[in-house]
């Protein structure tokens, strides 16, 4: 599948593949606000959010990127951007059944996880 850029609409993110919505996000800033998705392909689900300044990339276990690494098979890689000079991404491995093997349940990879479904995306295949 080629890659999908979309432009965020006035309020709402619709998927592609499901018709479906993207729920708003509770930021600790202010206000929900919804990410826009900035590029969907196998490799790579990418979720930008103005309003933080900051990008989620989500890799599924399916993505044939040489350079992520992941601990297991079934291990996503959600790696969270800030938009701010000199800080480095932050890689999280995340499985299925135990969340973020680094943070556990409550690690902000969830919301990241959580947006990737709502969109139709699979995070897991």
């Amino acid at each position: 599948m080629s890659a999908i850029e979309l432009p965020g609409a006035a309020g709402t993110i619709v998927s592609p593949r499901a018709g479906g919505v993207i729920p708003p996000r509770a930021s600790a800033s202010g206000p929900p606000q919804l990410p826009r998705i900035g590029r969907w392909n196998d490799n790579e689900l990418i979720l930008i959010l103005e309003d933080r300044r900051e990008s989620w990339i989500v890799y599924p276990p399916r993505s044939a990127y040489e350079f992520v690494r992941r601990p297991s098979r079934d291990t996503a890689i959600v790696e969270l951007h800030s938009w701010m000079p000199l800080v480095e991404p932050q890689q999280h491995p995340v499985r299925p059944s135990d969340g973020c093997m680094l943070h556990g349940i409550e690690c902000a990879a969830r919301d990241a996880i959580q947006a990737a479904v709502d969109t139709g995306f699979d995070p897991f295949r």
